[in-house]
């Protein structure tokens, strides 16, 4: 009879210990997936970060041979272009040229779509030529353009092209796309810009965080006023 007892009070206490083990469970296992999908989504957001620093390294190439042509808006002409060509990978192959032109074709439908809600997936903005130095620096040229190979002390940073390049990336790792997205967006709730066409975007299930990166790099031909930074 003591024997009985015992035997069931311990099956008691192993089921009592079995109750607790899944009662944390049920608390750590949900904070342990979110905890890994952040991880995955985040070092998706790490590789866009390099392929965006590549982006801008090659858009200043181009822009430096082309007269700091930035086009309409930052969203076309030869630095655009340049930029969205090295973000290729991320929207397919580009390991042969039937891969590379369906990738272009990912890209262009995506930035077409995106663009009738007023988010250009790429832009390009230039920092530098600024305006006010071609007057002092283009006299001579009706201040239209200046001198790229201008010796004087005070043209060596005017003739420096510096651009940004924000390239939108959308995140797609399930809860964390949505969690990451609500943390950008809180974190600027005061900016103007982007932010409110962000949050529509978010709404529909649709969530972009934008990435950037800077390049300077000395011009190798005139910079034009018309393509100047304010």
């Amino acid at each position: 009879m003591g024997g009985a007892r015992r035997l069931w009070r311990n099956r008691a206490a192993m089921g009592g210990e079995g109750g607790q083990a899944m009662v944390e469970a049920a608390f750590v296992l949900p904070l342990t997936v979110a905890l890994i999908l952040c991880t995955i989504q985040i070092t998706q957001l790490q590789q866009a970060r390099v392929l965006v620093e590549y982006a801008a390294f090659n858009a200043a190439r181009a822009g430096i041979v082309q007269n700091g042509n930035r086009g309409r808006g930052g969203t076309a002409g030869p630095m655009h272009d340049a930029a969205a060509l090295s973000l290729l990978p991320a929207y397919g192959r580009t390991d042969g040229i039937g891969a590379l032109a369906q990738a272009w074709a990912a890209f262009r439908i995506r930035e077409t779509a995106l663009r009738a809600l007023g988010l250009p997936v790429v832009q390009v903005t230039v920092l530098n030529p600024r305006r006010a130095d071609f007057q002092r620096l283009g006299r001579h040229l009706a201040g239209q353009e200046t001198d790229f190979d201008d010796v004087r002390p005070q043209a060596v940073d005017a003739n420096l092209l510096s651009i940004q390049v924000r390239h939108l990336v959308e995140l797609r790792v399930p809860l964390a796309n949505k969690l990451i997205h609500s943390l950008w967006l809180a974190s600027r709730a005061r900016a103007r810009g982007d932010v409110a066409a962000l949050a529509v975007a978010g709404k529909r299930g649709r969530y972009f965080v934008p990435v950037e990166a800077f390049q300077t790099m000395r011009m190798q031909s005139n910079p034009f006023l018309e393509w100047a930074a304010p």
